[in-house]
């Protein structure tokens, strides 16, 4: 036992910690993510700590899934982004812009921009008429008839593009940044794997799509150390998924 542990020992201390440091982490969050995301175990947190209002909120709505959605968004900032930032700042005691959040704009980036948007408004557009699409989106939900363009509306929209960015930041950002002494231009295609995966489960067309995008957005934030391109396509194209599929199904 004592020679197989100093075989773990030696082996191990030939890899790059940083790299093996974000890789297990990215296992780590992901799984605590898709399991803590769960509006039960929000409910479960707050009947917990003395807050069985909250909980009632998130398992019984009244108004819309607002609550529900909120404790998901909570989840994800915390693992994909508050804990990140730890290990950057106080472990690796690196500088947090060199992580995809460098607030430099390089020429062309709005050229580049019009181009992207360009081409995947239209896509947008054609997948929200399928009933795939239809059914899937938007995840926020009204169930007493209020209007669905008014402030609850634009506070789902503000949730979810801070989710976006915890997704841009972790994918784009955070392990591509982490893993490119060790990898290079591989850490691209090692982070768009588990990219590619949270979307299980999403209509096949945007599940391939992902894989697209993760390599080219993530070969961006590799060139550039910005995220910020994919963070603005993405909150763009979530909008006008949002939008269309309420009109699709006549709510707007």
């Amino acid at each position: 036992m004592l020679d197989l542990l100093k075989r773990i020992q030696h082996d191990f201390a030939t890899l790059d910690t940083r790299a093996i440091t974000a890789l297990t982490y990215a296992a780590v969050g992901l799984t605590a993510i898709y399991y803590l995301k769960d509006p039960n175990v929000g409910a479960a947190v707050f009947t917990s700590v003395g807050i069985p209002e909250f909980a009632s909120l998130i398992l019984h709505p009244t108004r819309s899934n607002l609550p529900a959605l909120s404790w998901w968004v909570a989840v994800v900032t915390v693992f994909y982004i508050v804990i990140p930032l730890i290990l950057i700042k106080f472990v690796w005691r690196s500088n947090i812009a060199d992580y995809g959040i460098n607030l430099r704009i390089d020429p062309g980036f709005h050229k580049l921009l019009a181009i992207c948007l360009s081409v995947m408004i239209p896509l947008v557009y054609v997948m929200s008429l399928t009933t795939g699409f239809a059914g899937k989106y938007p995840f926020f939900r009204i169930f007493n008839g209020e209007s669905y363009l008014g402030p609850m509306l634009i506070t789902w929209q503000l949730l979810y593009f801070l989710q976006f960015f915890g997704l841009e930041f972790f994918f784009r950002g955070f392990l591509v940044h982490s893993l490119k002494p060790a990898l290079g231009l591989y850490s691209v295609f090692v982070m768009t794997v588990p990219y590619c995966m949270i979307h299980f489960g999403k209509p096949p067309a945007e599940t391939i799509a992902a894989i697209l995008a993760g390599i080219f957005l993530g070969w961006l934030s590799f060139k550039n150390g910005s995220i910020w391109l994919g963070l603005i396509l993405h909150c763009a194209v979530a909008l006008l998924m949002d939008l269309f599929a309420l009109h699709a199904k006549g709510l707007i």
